[in-house]
């Protein structure tokens, strides 16, 4: 697949997410936030090992070029538990679901365990941890554009 006709990982090319292959890329780039994505055969590999869903490399490409744009119902179900979205997130031309960031998120046990753990502290203790979020954020460059 042409690198140059998506996305950079960096987020440095970022184009609203209105047709299928934008939406694809768009959250192949958020999965792997901070690093390179794998190649199409990695991406449909884990597809298959954590949803079920029997995706070719080939299908896979045709969807994040556009030459696909309309899978069925099964695949479009297990493309959005794959990502952490709802079906929805494909069909919704206006291209996002309000709490998309949350929901990304959310798909990692550690962020929930630091959300689950923080509940009962004072408001001086989430303000202090946030602040060392913020500081963590700061120097992994995460917020860099």
């Amino acid at each position: 697949m042409d690198d140059q006709s998506l996305p950079r990982s960096d987020g440095a090319d970022l184009r609203p997410t209105t047709t299928l292959a934008d939406k694809i890329n768009a959250l192949i780039i958020e999965r792997w936030r901070g690093q390179k994505p794998p190649g199409n055969a990695v991406i449909a590999e884990q597809i298959r090992t954590e949803t079920g869903l029997s995706i070719s490399t080939g299908y896979l490409w045709m969807l994040r070029t556009g030459v696909r744009d309309n899978p069925t119902g099964a695949r479009l179900q297990a493309l959005a538990r794959f990502f952490g979205r709802s079906p929805s997130y494909f069909l919704d031309a206006e291209g996002t679901e309000p709490d998309d960031q949350l929901s990304a998120a959310l798909r990692s046990k550690d962020v929930v365990q630091i959300a689950l753990r923080s509940d009962g502290l004072s408001d001086h203790s989430k303000k202090a941890i946030l602040s060392m979020i913020e500081h963590a954020r700061m120097i992994e460059r995460l917020d860099d554009h």
